[in-house]
């Protein structure tokens, strides 16, 4: 009996374990051998880390989040940017592959340079990194950056880690609203965002430089945001979004090589979209 469940193990390990080392290629045809449901395992998102959260507790702590951010910070009153924006994070959702939470995107009028998505599926972009973007496709690279943390459910698992299971339940139910103020401090401030792990973070530069390409983007612009981020952070270094998105030297080595991994017309083709992101963003801001 004891050689039987044996046996079992044996066979159970190698056949899982085979199936984590499936190779899987992306839409520009290159390998990616990561294990399958792990951070970078899947190119589309639909894999990420593993939570206590399912995704309908996700989805009800992300609705009693934004509730409080949205009585403390100032939405902006314009519908047509607002539109604006939430169709550029459409256009990006719709290459990835976790559909369990409704993805929805919200501008925030405040000179900060800060954007931040809340587990469950909202993302806010404020007016002061749209005025760091020159065009379209680089207010994209920023927000698949977040969509990409999305995907891999990198939010859930951090917040699990950090605050714990039972307190997370409390906020839910709407029991503890002393620490749901403290946990949308944390967001708004970046202490949970800062948080994410090194893997974490290359994670969700990987696939959201990969969503950007999907969308029609060019994917250069991904490496041109971070760039006047890093300018911007020499000047601002107290901003949340350095601390959450920390623009080093490593990092953006790291993104030029991959962005060398596309099609030089991928590349090169690839529109930005400044016109448009002129007339329908920065001159209403």
């Amino acid at each position: 009996m004891c050689n039987s469940r044996m046996k079992r193990c044996i066979f159970f390990a190698l056949l899982f374990g085979l199936a984590a080392c499936e190779t899987v290629l992306d839409p520009y045809g290159r390998p990616i051998e990561a294990p399958l449901g792990m951070p970078g395992g899947d190119v589309a998102g639909g894999g990420g880390t593993f939570s206590l959260i399912t995704p309908q507790q996700e989805i009800d702590l992300g609705q009693q989040l934004a509730a409080e951010i949205e009585r403390q910070q100032r939405v902006h009153p314009d519908p047509q940017l607002q539109a604006y924006v939430d169709g550029v994070g459409q256009r990006l959702v719709a290459h990835v592959t976790r559909h369990d939470i409704p993805y929805s995107f919200v501008v925030i009028d405040s000179p900060d340079i800060n954007a931040f998505s809340l587990p469950g599926g909202r993302t806010y972009v404020y007016t002061g990194l749209m005025k760091l973007a020159s065009n379209e496709a680089e207010l994209a690279a920023v927000m698949a950056h977040e969509i990409a943390h999305l995907a891999l459910r990198h939010h859930a698992a951090t917040i699990t880690r950090q605050y714990g299971f039972e307190m997370l339940t409390g906020i839910i139910l709407g029991q503890n609203p002393d620490e749901r103020s403290r946990l949308v401090a944390d967001l708004v401030g970046a202490g949970i965002h800062a948080r994410y792990s090194r893997d974490q973070e290359r994670a969700a530069d990987e696939l959201g430089m990969q969503l950007l390409a999907n969308a029609g983007y060019n994917p250069e612009a991904m490496l041109t945001i971070f760039e006047k981020m890093r300018t911007a952070a020499q000047t601002r270094p107290n901003l949340p979004i350095f601390a959450s998105h920390p623009t080093t030297g490593e990092r953006l080595q790291r993104l030029q090589a991959l962005l060398q991994t596309f099609p030089v017309n991928v590349r090169a083709d690839s529109p930005i979209y400044a016109e448009r992101y002129q007339e329908q963003a920065l001159s209403k801001i």
